[in-house]
Formats: C-alpha cells, sequence, structure tokens
C-alpha cells in the first residue's frame, strides 16, 4: 500500500473531514483565508453545508483535496472559473493549505499543478490568478517555481485583529 495522498475533487461526502481540515487551516494559517476561524464557528451546520456545496461544480469550481488511505484529507486548494463570457479565460486558485505533518514532501506542489493542468487542458483557462500573504516566504516561493509572477501588491489586504496583511497578486499564464 502507498502512503501517498489521492488527490481529486472533494465531493458531498467529505464535507465531515473537511470541516476538520478548514478548522486547523483557520486556526492555523489565517492569513491564506478571508473568513477566520471565530466566524466559521458561528455559522451553522446547514450555512457550512451550503458555503461547501458551492464547490461541488468540478472542473469550474471545486475543492481538490489530497486524501490519505484512511479519508483525512491532509491537504486542499480552491479552485474557481469565471462565469461570464469576457472572463472565462481566466480561473482563480485559493486557499492553498497543507497539515503540517505532511509539509515539505511535494504535496502544495501536486495539489498547485493539479489544478493547473485541469484549468489549461479540460477548461482551456488562459491564466490563473491569485493572491498570497507577502508575509508567505515558502508559498511564494512555491506559486514562484510554478511560474507564477507577481503583477501587484494590495496593501492592508486583510485585518487579522490590528495587523494588517498584504498580498502579492499573482499570474500565470498557459498559452
Amino acid at each position: 500500500m502507498s502512503n501517498e495522498p489521492t488527490l481529486r475533487p472533494l465531493e458531498i461526502d467529505d464535507f465531515n473531514v473537511f470541516l476538520e481540515i478548514q478548522r486547523e487551516a483557520l486556526l492555523l494559517a489565517p492569513e491564506v483565508f478571508g473568513s477566520d476561524y471565530d466566524w466559521f464557528e458561528g455559522l451553522s451546520i446547514l450555512s457550512k453545508e451550503q458555503k461547501y456545496e458551492r464547490y461541488m461544480n468540478y472542473p469550474y469550481q471545486y475543492l481538490l483535496g489530497a486524501v490519505d488511505e484512511q479519508g483525512k484529507i491532509t491537504g486542499m486548494i480552491g479552485y474557481s472559473g469565471e462565469e461570464q463570457s469576457k472572463l472565462m479565460h481566466k480561473g482563480r486558485l485559493w486557499g492553498l493549505f497543507v497539515l503540517e505533518e505532511h509539509r515539505g514532501k511535494g504535496l502544495a506542489t501536486k495539489l498547485v499543478s493539479s489544478v493547473i493542468e485541469t484549468a489549461r487542458d479540460i477548461l482551456e483557462v488562459e491564466q490563473i490568478q491569485l493572491k498570497v500573504s507577502t508575509h508567505n516566504v515558502a508559498t511564494f516561493g512555491l506559486y514562484l517555481r510554478l511560474g507564477f509572477v507577481v503583477y501587484g501588491t494590495e496593501l492592508s489586504a486583510m485585518k487579522i485583529e490590528s495587523s494588517y496583511v498584504d498580498e502579492y497578486l499573482m499570474v500565470k499564464f498557459l498559452v
């Protein structure tokens, strides 16, 4: 048996397992997500399910998970495509997170690369955009290695307690 997690779009049946990694992500990496832990925990289970279900439209809008043999999600990333005809050539990556004990094994690279392949080969997307915290050196370096370039910086993109977080705006052209 392989210890390598399987990369696959998350499904409705993964909801409870998704909640586990989402809680950990919001606690450990608040600069990665627009929502925060307290806000998320304050939502009803129905609201959480409805938000999750919005990402059940593979390949146009989905959560890609790295799922181990026990069904635990060890890493995830989100993808959203544009629906308006003038914008359909663009897609957006967001919410990359890998559990701490699974970092340093290339899992984040595999997650991002898989989404890029799907966007390019299935959706014929021409560019993928993303935002990454200017303090998140490791993830910023990953995106640079995968061919993303900075096209701007959003100052004070988020406010976490009393501190502001700037974000690099990045793009990778696929054609």
